[in-house]
């Protein structure tokens, strides 16, 4: 696949990559099948799936680590056809209104939708229960099926009224686990792999699938080793090396030495003239001054070998332990917390070279972002993509901020913070063109794929505040324009303000405008009736025009009252609802009703159509102006 490329100074837009990907809904369920052909049913899935069957609800609990989220994913895939759509719901409070509640555009019909409340203090579930009837009201009237991972906590019980939707699981076969990734990974003999002693630690279910991705690394490295040997390594490659790591370190007591062990990590499997390069910008970060001559210092392959790395065939150093890299990496990052902020400032650095290649690039902002996905150092990585896009940022830094956003945003722990993050940013009235772009393509990239509302809801935020460009909108049109539910959400947000909110935004009625193509809300497919069916469309769609009406002159809208009158004119089915909306919007204004008639009988003339369609706009007018009709 081939990327935009940049030539020239200045920045690049680039959100376009994004806003041509695939479908939001099949690019998730994607990631399901992967979950599903992985996942081993646990003690109590039985009960869950029926109840959910019954009730459409299931509160599912378990011991944390036992696959409670994974569960939740599988039981809404397993009753599916495979076109419904798939997301998570948020429960931390309303981003606009500070309340803890569910708004009923979040849930679409036929959806298969999953909340995640296993980190919930007692606030949010006492908020959650006392919502539970009116979220149970809202999934089954629109035939969706929902399900709740519960707390995992002491003192969060369920209320007796809502036991009847509970279902506890147990922890599955963490042996099976672990066999069935070994034997999707195409690893030897899996079926009949032994147990590592591993598993004998009960470790949560996410590092059994981590600790076989090792196995299967290891098995790559050494063919012709068996399961003992590939297990050694890969529990090595989990926790072996940090006290070698930290000796080792201790040992090298010179800056030159220990640049080059950190910079080996951080760009493991680079050609060496990169890591040497890397090396030498980290001292010179760091402000390290080396008194020795060169002639003095060792060669290159004598530094390798005194921190345990090896040169390729092709000039790349890689550590020949498997996982060394990691444990130098957090070695440093955890261990010598005044190089931070350097670390930080020569990641920044690295990015801007030229020569080195995309996939170093890559790989080095990956390990980057990786290091601050704790509580302690989020912000680091939020300080670090503001200062990649701040002033005239070049595609390079833009580039580094999305990959390392990207790799936030998924992680199951993190992505809410930066979702949150996210949505600081988008708000900001103030945004650097570069920043802005980067908040889109997550929301197109990444967010709209798990939590489409929440990516909804950014871009409408930036595509009210972009002043020079049209990426924002042009992102949240195309998005919303894949699914009729994304449609009616956004159509919510333009025409019912907010609850306590008195602001009203320059540029909303123009997206309305582009909105409200009368094609999109008159069409149906095998999931979705047309929205102009439901009466609640119909209403805001009647004080979207009606805004328009008021605020933007004629030819603003007169282009689009014309599509209207035209769809209304070929489709008998969808006629009187069409006009009926135009008509109410006209709200007895005789300028505004003069013109709709002046546009219809344009129509009719070009489209050569029957006297019906104009007698029908006429009569309609009459009504609406309280006229006597013959």
């Amino acid at each position: 696949m081939t990327g935009p490329i940049h030539t020239g100074s200045g920045n690049l837009n680039y959100f376009a990559a994004a806003t041509q990907s695939q479908d939001p809904r099949y690019a998730f369920i994607e990631e399901l099948d992967w979950l599903w052909r992985r996942f081993v049913h646990p003690p109590g899935y039985g009960k869950a799936n029926d109840l959910l069957e019954i009730h459409r609800t299931v509160l599912l609990s378990g011991e944390p680590g036992s696959g409670r989220v994974a569960t939740a994913k599988a039981l809404l895939r397993g009753l599916s056809t495979g076109e419904e759509r798939f997301h998570e719901l948020a429960w931390q409070g309303d981003e606009d209104t500070a309340r803890y509640r569910l708004e009923p555009a979040a849930v679409g019909d036929d959806d298969r939708v999953w909340l995640d409340l296993t980190q919930a203090d007692d606030r949010a579930w006492r908020a959650f229960q006392d919502e539970l009837s009116s979220v149970r009201k809202m999934i089954a009237e629109r035939s969706a099926l929902l399900v709740v991972v519960l707390p995992g906590k002491d003192g969060h019980e369920v209320w007796p009224e809502f036991t009847r939707f509970h279902a506890g699981i147990r922890r599955p076969n963490a042996h099976e686990v672990l066999r069935r990734h070994l034997r999707l990974a195409e690893v030897p003999d899996a079926v009949s792999s032994p147990p590592p002693e591993f598993l004998g630690k009960n470790p949560p279910l996410r590092d059994v699938a981590w600790f076989a991705d090792f196995v299967r690394l290891a098995s790559l490295k050494d063919p012709h080793r068996d399961y003992e040997a590939w297990y050694e390594a890969a529990e090595s490659a989990r926790t072996g090396h940090d006290a070698a790591v930290a000796e080792l370190v201790t040992k090298l007591r010179s800056g030159p030495q220990r640049a080059l062990l950190f910079a080996s990590a951080m760009l493991h499997g680079a050609h060496v003239d990169h890591i040497y390069d890397a090396a030498m910008r980290l001292l010179s970060t760091v402000s390290y001054a080396d008194e020795s001559h060169l002639l003095e210092r060792s060669d290159l392959l004598e530094s390798l070998k005194g921190i345990g790395a090896e040169l390729d065939d092709w000039g790349h150093v890689r550590f020949e332990e498997l996982g060394y890299d990691a444990a130098v990496r957090a070695h440093f990052w955890h261990h010598m917390p005044e190089l931070r902020n350097g670390i930080r400032q020569w990641v920044g650095k690295m990015v801007d070279r030229i020569d080195l290649p995309d996939e170093d690039r890559d790989f080095l902002v990956e390990q980057f972002a990786d290091q601050c996905l704790h509580p302690r150092y989020r912000q680091v990585l939020v300080d670090a993509v503001a200062e990649w896009t701040s002033g005239a940022s070049a595609y390079r830094r833009q580039v580094a901020a999305d990959r390392a956003l990207e790799q936030a945003l998924r992680n199951e722990q993190h992505g809410g913070f930066f979702r949150k993050q996210i949505y600081t940013w988008a708000t900001d009235d103030h945004l650097s063109d570069a920043l802005s772009e980067v908040v889109i393509m997550m929301c197109v990239k990444v967010i709209a794929l798990s939590h489409p509302d929440q990516a909804i809801v950014r871009l409408h935020h930036r595509a009210r505040r972009e002043s020079r460009t049209a990426n924002a909108r042009t992102a949240l049109l195309e998005l919303v324009s894949a699914d009729p539910w994304f449609r009616r959400l956004l159509l919510t947000r333009l025409t019912q303000p907010l609850e306590g909110s008195r602001r009203e935004y320059e540029r909303d009625p123009d997206l309305f405008l582009e909105l409200a193509a009368p094609e999109a809300f008159t069409t149906s497919d095998d999931h979705n009736r047309p929205l102009i069916m439901e009466a609640e469309v119909r209403d805001m769609l009647t004080d979207g025009w009606q805004r328009i009406f008021l605020e933007r002159d004629e030819p603003a809208w007169q282009q689009q009252m014309r599509q209207w009158l035209l769809v209304a004119c070929h489709d008998d089915h969808h006629r009187d609802i069409l006009i009926d909306v135009l008509v109410s919007a006209g709200d007895q204004r005789r300028t505004i009703l003069g013109r709709l008639y002046s546009e219809a009988r344009a129509v009719s003339r070009s489209a050569e159509s029957p006297a019906a369609f104009l007698d029908v706009v006429l009569r309609k007018i009459s009504i609406s102006q309280g006229l006597r009709i013959p």
